[in-house]
């Protein structure tokens, strides 16, 4: 029988973030990832805390996505509670933004295009590639019936490649809450490190309950 370490506060790892925010599913282990990432402090595991986040009044059927999700590295503990990054969206991000990609260049745009946060660019090419990540955003809706037919061949992200097959540019669907959200890299992304994870848990503070 699965038991529960008193005193442990959960936060989501650089992976787990991503599984939250790369595709719209409503598995259990998702809906855990973002009800833990839409509060502003790391969650106290309890019993009742894993209830209400899987809808599970068994306490067996409630803590084993759980542990799935500690199983596969989703989610880490900690012994005191962990706050959300401070301060306005347009002042943390940036910072995060810089370290997920190799060239230090990154634009987070919504669905309509507007830019919310970039960095390594000029006004005008960062506005430029928060029009094309939304356009990105656009299509993968539109053709989300045909896309999900690939299956295991499904892609998270679209990339701009050259002949060599090697990407300069890649856009990556974010679906935080009912927000969608386009992040463009230029480069090579950097997602499994902290700022990932930092940055997911900013924008689901401030989306995810929408």
């Amino acid at each position: 029988m699965l038991e529960i370490i008193p005193g442990n506060y959960l936060t989501v790892t650089p992976y787990g973030a991503w599984r939250a925010v790369a595709r719209a599913d409503d598995s259990p282990e998702r809906r855990i990832l973002m009800a833990i990432l839409r509060e502003a402090t790391s969650p106290e595991l309890t019993l009742a805390a894993a209830s209400f986040w899987t809808g599970e009044s068994d306490a067996e059927a409630a803590l084993t996505p759980l542990l799935r999700l500690q199983e596969d590295a989703s989610l880490q503990a900690w012994p005191s509670a962990r706050a959300a990054p401070l301060g306005t969206l347009e002042a943390t991000l940036p910072q995060f933004l810089a370290q997920l990609s190799d060239a230090g260049q990154a634009v987070l745009a919504d669905s309509m295009g507007f830019c919310l946060a970039m960095t390594g660019y000029d006004h005008e090419t960062g506005e430029a590639l928060a029009a094309l990540g939304a356009d990105m955003l656009s299509v993968a809706e539109r053709q989300s019936a045909a896309l999900a037919k690939l299956g295991d061949h499904l892609l998270d992200g679209w990339g701009n490649v050259d002949a060599a097959g090697i990407s300069g540019l890649s856009f990556w669907p974010m679906h935080v809450g009912r927000t969608r959200l386009a992040l463009t890299v230029s480069g090579r992304p950097r997602f499994n490190q902290q700022a990932f994870a930092d940055l997911v848990w900013a924008l689901c503070v401030r989306y995810g309950r929408l």
